[in-house]
């Protein structure tokens, strides 16, 4: 709160008025009329100098502005009309000629003018302050004059001496200027303090050290962070002390980076290796100074690997783009180019595609190029755990929900994910309860945890995906049609493997290379490729993977022939293939032989495609 004390005897009902037309509920208006001066020496002691505001005339302005030099203090200034008022007042009340006017020196008036315009001879006589008024005051009264124009104490030292005297006095206008003026300074007192203690919080709540200094390197401004990370002790006082005393390699930092900024510089300061970035103070497009903000580097590093740590086990973090799906088919080529479309909306996907297309890789691809990039991305698999506990992962619960819910409650999977993408694999799985669930999340853009009565809005995107017609389990009652009407917005459709063999070559060359670590560069030979495009892969992408690992392991010589392929297909195939009790025999002669693929065929009087086909399913490696 700032006082405003308002020690002019003028008239106090007519300044409190001007007062209240201006207003401010954080400012307190008194107007006293005088303030004596055996009350400016009481006040000199415990003065709240920085709460209060006096406005003061002639010689109680001067006395009160040199006995507190740092308060604010405004002067109702004596203007050349409220002179001229006066010496009307002398004129007409008794008939003066002859007028001594006694002012504060800081008043300037203009003697000749006012002689030949007010047809009188006027003295003037400054004082500089209470004590001092008394002398010229004496002096005045024995001088042949009419009258004597000043303010209210020597009218006061008249009056005993029965001398006239008239006391000057403001004009309203001069009022209203002045106390508005000291509203102003009230209202610039009360802003400053907010933006002070608005930075004094940011500062003293920021991890970061901060330490400012001026040109010549003196300190201004600190915070407690930047004594915790050079380990300097807190009762050390900064202020007024140049930067070189904490450390020349700050001081090197601050001067040599005084009209621009830098980011991460690295340095030892103090036996703390610390991470330091400059702002300069630039004022009128001067450079007043810089400010330093300090970083400790061990903290930093424990901090990111905690983050990480923590977005990893959530999995909220999507690791792929669009740049990891390895292939130049044209198939494969226009399903980028669909995806990316899809990234720059906001619709509900749902992805179709057989096991091991590649599902999530995209998901996460359309994420990162999403406007929600920066957002979660969470993934759940909707056939890996049962109803109540899928429900319970969605949703979250409260504490004391269930028989063994975690203690303080847990968050669910749409809580996590709020303001970026949910990814739901193998949605074909979801039970029809969760189904239903599901649907009113999509419509009502709220949850509510297993066990509460509140309700959590949630603002998510659906990635969904699945390896099954859809449709198809609609018909059989197994998924709501509701339900796939908002989930299949946006329908993305994974190419087989089978679809884009021209991709293979790229695809098993990069696995090969991934997973030969410290064999060196393994090449894959023509015929090797060949043999691998021949295939015509069940398990997709996530199968030759699988089958690139076991060449590379097996593989001699660092090459992959043709040969090798035709072996680990042959294995897979004695492995898996169901056959007959009759054919038994011929499936060991062929396996102990190292038959190729045609002959087993012709030894059972299939053709190879009729081979591949009723070995699909067992040769899928998920």
């Amino acid at each position: 709160m700032i006082n405003i004390i308002y020690a002019v005897p003028e008239d106090i009902e007519v300044v409190e008025k001007i007062a209240q037309s201006i207003g401010n509920k954080d400012v307190v208006f008194k107007a006293v009329g005088e303030i004596d001066m055996n009350v400016v020496n009481i006040m000199e002691e415990g003065w709240d100098s920085e709460n209060t505001i006096i406005i003061a005339r002639g010689i109680t302005y001067l006395t009160i502005r040199k006995k507190f030099k740092h308060a604010h203090v405004l002067e109702l200034t004596v203007t050349g009309y409220d002179i001229m008022r006066g010496i009307e007042e002398c004129k007409n009340k008794y008939k003066a000629k002859k007028i001594a006017v006694i002012l504060s020196e800081s008043i300037v008036i203009e003697k000749e003018f006012i002689d030949r315009i007010m047809d009188v001879e006027v003295s003037v006589f400054p004082v500089r302050d209470h004590t001092h008024v008394v002398d010229v005051y004496n002096k005045v009264k024995n001088m042949d004059i009419d009258v004597i124009l000043a303010g209210l104490t020597v009218s006061r030292l008249a009056e005993k001496d029965n001398l006239r005297c008239v006391v000057i006095s403001n004009s309203y206008e001069t009022n209203k200027i002045v106390i508005g003026e000291a509203f102003n300074i009230a209202k610039a007192i009360i802003e400053e303090r907010k933006r002070n203690e608005l930075i004094k919080i940011i500062l003293e709540n920021t991890n970061d050290g901060i330490i400012a200094v001026d040109n010549m390197g003196v300190i201004t401004a600190y915070n407690e962070a930047f004594f915790n990370i050079l380990n300097i002790p807190k009762k050390t006082v900064l202020k007024g002390k140049t930067i070189s005393s904490i450390s020349p390699k700050l001081e090197q930092i601050q001067y040599s980076l005084l009209d621009y900024q830098e980011a991460n510089i690295v340095k030892r300061v103090n036996n703390k290796m610390v991470v330091i970035n400059t702002k300069p103070i630039v004022i009128d497009n001067k450079t007043l100074g810089t400010v330093l903000f300090i970083q400790n580097i061990d903290v930093l590093q424990k901090t990111e690997i905690d983050i990480r740590q923590k977005l990893s086990k959530k999995g909220l973090v999507a690791r792929y783009n669009f740049n990891s799906i390895i292939g130049n088919s044209e198939a494969i080529r226009k399903t980028i180019q669909v995806a990316k479309k899809y990234a720059e909306a906001s619709s509900n996907v749902l992805i179709i595609g057989e096991t091991g297309t590649g599902k999530e890789l995209f998901a996460q691809s359309i994420h990162n190029s999403s406007k929600r990039s920066s957002q979660p991305f969470v993934a759940i698999n909707c056939a890996a755990l049962p109803e109540h506990l899928l429900e319970s992962e969605l949703f979250g619960y409260v504490e004391g929900a269930f028989t063994g819910a975690a203690r303080g409650g847990k968050t669910g999977l749409f809580e996590l994910a709020h303001r970026g993408t949910l990814f739901l694999d193998e949605i074909s799985e979801l039970p029809l309860g969760l189904q239903a669930k599901l649907l009113r999340v999509l419509q009502e853009k709220e949850i509510r945890r297993l066990g509460d009565d509140k309700i959590i809005p949630v603002d998510i995107r659906i990635i969904s995906a699945s390896n099954v017609d859809l449709m198809q389990k609609v018909k059989e009652n197994k998924f709501r049609q509701d339900l796939l009407y908002r989930l299949d917005i946006l329908r993305l459709t994974i190419p087989p493997l089978r679809q884009r063999k021209e991709d293979i070559k790229e695809i098993a060359q990069l696995f090969v290379s991934n997973f030969a670590e410290d064999k060196g560069d393994i090449r894959l030979t023509e015929d090797a490729i060949v043999e691998l495009v021949k295939y015509d892969w069940p398990g997709n992408i996530r199968e030759l993977k699988n089958i690139c690992e076991r060449l590379t392991v097996l593989c001699t010589n660092n090459e992959i022939t043709g040969q090798d392929v035709r072996d680990i297909f042959e294995q897979n195939l004695i492995k898996n293939f169901e056959y007959s009790s009759s054919d038994k025999l011929t499936i060991d002669k062929a396996g102990k032989k190292k038959m190729t693929q045609q002959d087993i065929a012709k030894m059972l009087g299939i053709s190879r495609t009729t081979l591949w086909r009723k070995t699909r399913q067992k040769n899928a490696i998920n």
